[in-house]
C-alpha cells in the first residue's frame, strides 16, 4: 500500500505550514506522515513556512529574512485560509517537534538556495538530534549540496533529493549527494524512471498529487510509492475501495 504524506499538514482542511494543519494530519488514521518547509528569520531561527515572503499566507510583507522570530509570531498565518482559523501563527520548527505525534514520519523541505540561510543544515540536524526523531525524519531540498551536507552531518539521516523536472541523471546525483529518496513532481514520474530508481535500492516519494486520476495512475506505477498531497482522504479512501 502507498504511503500518504500530508503536504504542509493537511493543508487541503486547514492553513498550510501551521499547528492547526499539522494536529489534523496527526490525528488521522488516513496519514503516515507530514511534510512541512523551513526557512530561517532573521535572528537564524529554523521556520516553518513555504514561500520566501510572507505575503501569500500571513498579513505580512517581507521576506522571511527580514523578522525576528518573536516578529514572525505576531503575524496572523490563518485568516487567508478561513476566518476560523484566525490567530494561527508561524511556528518554529522545534515548535513543531515538541508537539509532534511520533507515530508519524516527519518530512523537511528546506528551502536553502545557494547558501541564502547560512547554517541551516547544522540547525537542522541539531533539533532532530534533541527531539530524537531522526530515524523517522526525511529531510530534502531542490538543493543537492544541502542535501549533502545533511548526509556528511549525520549519515543515518535519511535525504531526498527534490526535482520539478524528469532528472537525466538520477542515479549519479543520488549517489553523489548520498541521498536515499528521490522526491519527484508526480507529473514526471512515469514507469521507466520509478521502475529503475525502486531496482536501485532508493524510495520515490511523488508531490503534490491533488486529483484522484493522478492517484490511481500513480498507484498502477507501484505500491511502494509515497504519495504526498493537500488531501490525504482522498488517497485513502481510493485505497479502502479498491480492497473491496
Amino acid at each position: 500500500m502507498v504511503q500518504c504524506i500530508a503536504h504542509r499538514g493537511w493543508s487541503g482542511r486547514a492553513p498550510e505550514n501551521t499547528l492547526a494543519a499539522f494536529e489534523l494530519a496527526w490525528n488521522s488514521p488516513d496519514v503516515d506522515g507530514i511534510e512541512l518547509d523551513v526557512h530561517l528569520s532573521r535572528d537564524n531561527v529554523p521556520v516553518v513556512i513555504h514561500d520566501q515572503t510572507v505575503k501569500r499566507t500571513t498579513n505580512g510583507k517581507k521576506a522571511v529574512r527580514d523578522y525576528t522570530v518573536n516578529e514572525l509570531k505576531t503575524l496572523d498565518a490563518g485568516s487567508w485560509f478561513n476566518e476560523q482559523f484566525a490567530g494561527q501563527r508561524i511556528p518554529t520548527l522545534e515548535d513543531v517537534l515538541r508537539r509532534m505525534n511520533r507515530k508519524k514520519s516527519l518530512t523537511i523541505e528546506l528551502k536553502q538556495r545557494r547558501d541564502i540561510y547560512p547554517g541551516l543544515e547544522e540547525k537542522i540536524v541539531r533539533l532532530l538530534h534533541k527531539y530524537e526523531i531522526t530515524g523517522s525524519t526525511l529531510v530534502g531540498s531542490f538543493d543537492h549540496t544541502a542535501v549533502k551536507k545533511i548526509k556528511q552531518m549525520d549519515a543515518s539521516i535519511q535525504t531526498g533529493l527534490i526535482f520539478m523536472n524528469r532528472p537525466v541523471i538520477p542515479l549519479e546525483q543520488m549517489e553523489e549527494a548520498g541521498a536515499e529518496v528521490m522526491m519527484l513532481y508526480h507529473e514526471m514520474a512515469g514507469q521507466g524512471i520509478v521502475d529503475m530508481m525502486l531496482y536501485n535500492g532508493y524510495k520515490v516519494n511523488v508531490w503534490t498529487v491533488n486529483k484522484q486520476h493522478a492517484v490511481e495512475r500513480l498507484r498502477l506505477l507501484s505500491q511502494e510509492l509515497i504519495i504526498t498531497t493537500n488531501h490525504p482522504g482522498m488517497v485513502r479512501e481510493k485505497q479502502k475501495h479498491k480492497k473491496k
